[in-house]
């Protein structure tokens, strides 16, 4: 594998902070547009050879506010996780209608599967061989548009911390962090990054 340069911008605002929204094809608002077309100047000047990018609303738009002369593929692998029931919901809301499932969510986490949604194994799984099509791409500097969970999953495979690491990453909507990838794995090089 050759080394690379990798950026992982997370799709701008929907203004719905603090809601489980994974499968739900939520659309930007004007700040999150906003916030992305800044946040573009920036990218425009790393040399960007492809598009990685989810095909869920918010990250089409995302593409399209980037305005970024790369080509890009749409690819199923960088979806967010599927809540299921509990998609659209704040925690207080899912406790109060759930409280049996969170509490086995918190004593199994990796085992756990979102009522009429997706296992996190599943999810993970579909993480990992993203990572690997990523590993094996042929360009050199690659921007990956995805989602928070997905970023935060895709770091911790990067930089080789365990999986239940993943929410040390706070990742802020409309920002980008970077990661230089080297054969024996990758370094954090840049961190909530925005225009």
């Amino acid at each position: 594998m050759q080394e690379k340069e990798l950026y992982f911008l997370r799709h701008g605002d929907t203004g719905l902070q603090g809601r489980y929204i994974g499968a739900t094809d939520a659309p930007l608002t004007r700040q999150g547009r906003e916030q992305v077309r800044k946040t573009g100047m920036v990218l425009r000047q790393k040399g960007i050879a492809r598009i990685q990018c989810s095909p869920l609303l918010r990250c089409r738009q995302t593409m399209t506010e980037l305005n970024l002369p790369a080509a890009c593929n749409f690819n199923d692998l960088l979806r967010e996780i599927d809540f299921g029931r509990w998609e659209g919901k704040n925690f207080a809301e899912i406790v109060q209608c759930d409280q049996d499932l969170v509490d086995a969510w918190v004593a199994d986490p990796h085992r756990f599967t979102f009522p009429d949604g997706e296992s996190l194994i599943s999810f993970t799984d579909r993480i990992a061989a993203f990572k690997t099509e990523l590993e094996q791409m042929g360009e050199d500097t690659l921007l990956v548009v995805a989602h928070g969970g997905v970023i935060r999953h895709l770091l911790c495979q990067l930089l080789r911390l365990p999986a239940e690491k993943y929410l040390v990453f706070d990742i802020r909507p409309g920002c980008f962090c970077s990661i230089r990838l080297y054969p024996e794995g990758g370094v954090l090089t840049g961190f909530n990054i925005k225009g």
